[in-house]
């Protein structure tokens, strides 16, 4: 029951409050079902990873049953679950993982450690560059 060790956002507003509120780190959104497998074992890496990147990521679940979520749901064309969203400093961090959607990451991860480094090379290039687009060319972050 990894996913009562993170919170879980519920409402549109905590969501917001969330994005806004969480500055110079890198935050994580997962978006996902909790009777979901593919969600259960991501929520078991996040979990397992969010105090070893508590100094410069913070992660938080959303609970996608709820229908006040259904705005991000449309805007960030969900419709496969996990999809995890990367944000720092309110700004939405576009990806390139190999797939033609760059908004966000689609599926669970290996381990922890193939989240962890997504997590750092991100906090890594919005620190040094802030650039609108990271490429990542390994495609061993996905869970098989």
């Amino acid at each position: 029951m990894a996913s009562a060790l993170l919170p879980t956002l519920r409402r549109k507003r905590e969501v917001d409050a969330t994005i806004r509120d969480t500055l110079d780190k890198v935050l994580v959104l997962r978006f996902g079902r909790a009777a979901d497998a593919a969600c259960l074992h991501l929520d078991d890496i996040l979990a397992k990873s969010s105090w070893d990147i508590s100094k410069f990521a913070m992660v938080a679940l959303v609970d996608m049953e709820s229908e006040e979520i259904q705005v991000y749901i449309d805007y960030f064309d969900i419709t496969l679950v996990p999809a995890t969203i990367f944000f720092f400093n309110a700004h939405h961090m576009k990806m390139d993982s190999g797939t033609p959607d760059h908004t966000k990451w689609i599926g669970s991860f290996s381990s922890k450690q193939d989240f962890i480094d997504v997590v750092e090379v991100s906090e890594l290039f919005t620190f040094y560059n802030t650039p609108s687009v990271i490429v990542i060319k390994s495609t061993f972050f996905f869970a098989k």
